[in-house]
């Protein structure tokens, strides 16, 4: 079965970028129990169940905290946890997702980089028995339905909201008129809820402009890159909004760079420490709007816990988002992810 499913991990790795951006929005329906959870088995040490976890990159801060906190909130609950970073590859995804079948993991937790690919990764399981839970951003869940695929539960940062906050921050700093540029990052179902938020609020002011929406690829390096050529392209840039705090803080050092700084803010994601300290500094980066993965793993475990167990569990939770300003930035840099 390894042989048949990396494979397949290789299409799906080479097909990726003509189905990214087709995901659609992150919520599924009805709750789940494990009325059929008597047919899975699981990879044990010393008697405990092991969950496997695929993050999309464990190079960004967030997903560091967030695949940290699950092994912490697992071992709590009994667990052993072992998870593994995609460094953004549906194909390394793929993968790890055949380690944890060939490993007959209780459960699986993923957070997929590109919402339509990771399909294939959640039907397979489905045949092998195995419980899939997402985490921070879903899959395609329309084109999971097609396929007959299931997953348990979704734990999320409310990511409309965050795309809301961002957006009314924009307005706000902009008094509704001015050009603007978007770090992107499509592929993932959690930005494009974002962006649906943002959207929401910023097309009620005809007088705001988006001249460009550029892939930042989710980190601090593509952030920069992203920003840098729309300041290049689009003189008249009033500000960036960022879909993550890596990318904003790229996109923050290409202002810089082109001694731009006052001339341009960043507006959105801001909940890594780094991110926070620039909103608290307020040079370039405006607003934000924070997450917390320590408790979307918190949850996500606890849910996994009682499912195991035979309980109900809700089929979507989303947690809370935290707006950030200069003025409350030094209250919440206790708990800004590293």
């Amino acid at each position: 079965m390894k042989k048949k499913f990396g494979a397949l991990g290789l299409v799906v790795g080479a097909t990726a970028m003509l189905l990214a951006g087709c995901g659609t929005n992150s919520s599924v329906s009805n709750s789940s129990n494990s009325s059929n959870q008597a047919t899975t088995s699981s990879s044990a040490s010393g008697g405990q169940k092991v969950i496997g976890v695929t993050l999309m990159t464990l190079t960004n801060p967030y997903f560091a905290t967030m695949g940290t906190a699950l092994k912490q909130y697992g071992s709590q609950k009994g667990f052993k946890v072992v998870v593994e970073g995609a460094n953004m590859s549906q194909s390394q995804m793929l993968q790890q997702v055949d380690s944890f079948i060939e490993q007959h993991v209780a459960a699986v937790i993923m957070a997929p980089p590109d919402a339509s690919a990771a399909v294939s990764a959640v039907t397979a399981l489905n045949k092998a028995n195995i419980p899939v839970f997402t985490i921070d951003t879903n899959v395609d869940t329309n084109a999971l339905n097609a396929e007959g695929g299931k997953i348990v539960e979704f734990v999320g940062s409310n990511n409309y909201e965050a795309g809301v906050i961002a957006g009314q921050e924009m307005v706000s700093y902009l008094n509704g008129t001015g050009h603007i540029g978007i770090v992107d990052f499509k592929t993932a179902q959690s930005v494009l809820t974002r962006d649906q938020g943002f959207f929401s609020v910023i097309n009620k002011y005809p007088g705001i402009k988006v001249v460009a929406d550029l892939n930042g690829e989710g980190s601090t390096p593509g952030g920069l890159q992203a920003a840098s050529e729309m300041l290049s392209a689009h003189p008249n840039l009033k500000a960036i909004f960022d879909i993550n705090g890596p990318s904003g803080l790229g996109a923050v050092q290409a202002i810089k760079a082109a001694n731009k700084v006052g001339k341009v803010a960043v507006i959105g994601l801001s909940g890594s420490q780094a991110a926070v300290q620039a909103v608290e500094d307020n040079s370039v980066f405006k607003y934000g709007a924070m997450q917390e993965p320590g408790l979307e793993s918190k949850v996500e475990i606890g849910n996994i816990a009682k499912y195991l167990s035979g309980q109900k569990v809700p089929a979507q939770v989303l947690t809370k988002i935290i707006k950030i300003d200069k003025q409350d930035a030094t209250q919440y840099a206790s708990i800004a992810y590293h």
